[in-house]
């Protein structure tokens, strides 16, 4: 595909990603002399015509979104079989790559990005659409410092019956919220719950939730409490947190409403000052004891005291004997202490580290990476990458312990299996077991029975990884249709027909010269759309 040009004028310079369903290019507008960037469907997903309907139909509702924190959409089209989206190019890094750089955010700057995400949501909320997939690697870096969050490829329409397209079905399980693990619709306080796990991981350089596989940390979501960050970082503001808190509620109804109600909380804590701590007090004190109470030796010692101090002298060299074996025993417990006891030292986070930097991090902690390396499958980590160490990370382990590194191997293919003749249920409990997740479209079918499935998307034998979604196309049955003028047909001749179609008739008699047995008028009028089932009212003369 790279030097094609498409529509005559969009030219396709390097592939620059790809996901499951499309492929992303810089490109250049040879009309307009810029740089783009161009998604491209896959062949597999242009077979199917009212997939392809749904996606040209939801990127023009994308591309009605006009906002400074948006990646704009500027065209769709289609050329010999080659359906694509033109969109603005954002020559820079993503969020994912900004916080592995830096680390923990300062908290200003996390607030200040969450704000600039959270008015985009403001925008496509307004507009009826839900971006499903919230998480840093969509969110952008402008050449000047701005925020635009990208991919609304794969958005809904807020009422979620739109099925879409994009590089990705589901939103990331990192960052998923809880209806949508566990196969429901996703709304706008679902994108308000992803944002919120952004936000954590902003200011805590760490995701909430962590687990063996996607259905694992999917479930996560669904039933475990997420540690308040504060717990983390102790120097997180409480309102800061409370806001974090309060987006990441497992109850849409306990979330914030909307992204205007979160993007206010955020501004009002963002505009309050930071309280002002009054400096230790100086030490002001005078001498600690009276001079009227310090003792003057007199010229003049009593029998008394000089007793008393042979006593005093007497008692000198044992207590310097004491004192000499003290000094002894500290120095021997000194040097046990620092020779024969082995330090302890804490296992860095290596997480999604490369292979070969992951043992130099080790190493350089004083740790010994194990020469026997565990491969694992993981969707979301890239193949060579560090999936999770054992122990793991923040465990307090003797200095020179031995830590087994599992490193990615990438996702695990599942075949989709054919769904074509099953009813929904059946599907769904083919799809559960395989650890897919299943999106349903229902359309009438004049030649598939009601409750039916009769395509989907992904096709059979498609490779998929875990947690992809299959899009099922689901029968409901003969769709409405224009009814027949039966006005003169005979009584019999009229509810043959009527009943052939599915229809009821109502028969009602009046008189009528020269028609009897004859229908003379007929409710709906002829070329009415009517529906399966629906009763049809036959005047017959008599």
């Amino acid at each position: 595909m790279v030097g094609k040009i498409l529509a005559g004028r969009y030219e396709l310079i390097e592939k620059i990603a790809e996901g499951g369903m499309a492929r992303v290019y810089r490109g250049r507008d040879l009309l307009l002399k810029r740089t783009i960037a161009i998604k491209v469907l896959k062949d597999q997903m242009t077979g199917d015509a009212a997939f392809i309907r749904r996606f040209e139909r939801e990127a023009q509702s994308a591309a009605a979104l006009s906002h400074p924190h948006i990646v704009n959409i500027y065209d769709v089209g289609e050329e010999n079989g080659i359906y694509f989206m033109v969109m603005e190019y954002v020559d820079g890094r993503n969020l994912k790559d900004y916080i592995r750089e830096k680390g923990r955010l300062p908290v200003e700057e996390a607030m200040h990005i969450a704000s600039q995400i959270a008015e985009a949501l403001e925008e496509a909320h307004a507009a009826g659409m839900v971006h499903r997939d919230i998480k840093p690697q969509n969110i952008l870096f402008s050449r000047d410092g701005k925020i635009k969050v990208t991919d609304f490829g794969i958005a809904i329409a807020g009422d979620g019956v739109t099925v879409t397209v994009g590089d990705q079905i589901v939103g990331s399980v990192q960052y998923i919220s809880p209806e949508q693990a566990r196969g429901g619709i996703a709304i706008k306080q679902s994108d308000l719950y992803s944002l919120g796990i952004v936000l954590y991981e902003m200011v805590t350089s760490k995701v909430p939730f962590t687990g063996e596989s996607p259905v694992a940390l999917a479930m996560k979501h669904v039933q475990e409490e997420i540690v308040p960050p504060r717990r983390l970082v102790p120097g997180i503001p409480r309102e800061l947190e409370q806001i974090i808190l309060k987006a990441v509620q497992k109850d849409t109804a306990e979330r914030y409403t909307s992204a205007s109600e979160f993007l206010e909380d955020l501004r009002i804590v963002g505009r309050k000052e930071s309280p002002k701590i009054a400096p230790a007090r100086a030490f002001t004190g005078g001498n600690d004891y009276d001079d009227d109470f310090i003792m003057r030796p007199s010229h003049k010692r009593s029998k008394s005291v000089l007793l008393n101090m042979r006593i005093l002298r007497k008692l000198v060299k044992p207590l310097l004997a004491l004192i000499v074996m003290g000094l002894l025993v500290f120095t021997a417990w000194f040097y046990i202490e620092n020779y024969l006891t082995v330090p302890e030292v804490s296992v860095p986070e290596v997480y999604d580290l490369s292979q070969s930097e992951a043992v130099r991090v080790l190493k350089e902690s004083g740790l010994m990476p194990n020469e026997e390396i565990f491969y694992v499958y993981d969707d979301e980590i890239d193949v060579g990458n560090v999936v999770k160490t054992d122990p793991p990370e923040g465990r307090i382990v003797r200095e020179d312990r031995v830590v087994d590194l599992y490193v990615s191997k990438g996702p695990e293919f599942i075949v989709t299996p054919s769904l074509t003749g099953r009813t929904e249920q059946e599907a769904r409990v083919i799809l559960r077991d395989l650890n897919l997740s299943m999106s349903v479209v229902r359309e009438y079918n004049d030649d598939v029975s009601e409750g039916v499935i009769y395509h989907q998307v992904p096709g059979e034998s498609f490779p998929s990884s875990s947690g992809d979604e299959v899009v099922v196309y689901v029968s409901q049955g003969r769709g409405p249709f224009k009814l027949a003028d039966l006005v003169g047909y005979s009584e019999e001749g009229a509810i043959a027909y009527l009943k052939e179609n599915d229809l009821t008739p109502v028969v009602r008699f009046r008189f009528s010269v020269g028609s009897a047995g004859y229908v003379i008028d007929q409710m709906p009028e002829p070329g009415s759309e009517v529906l399966p089932g629906q009763s049809v009212d036959l005047v017959v003369g008599q």
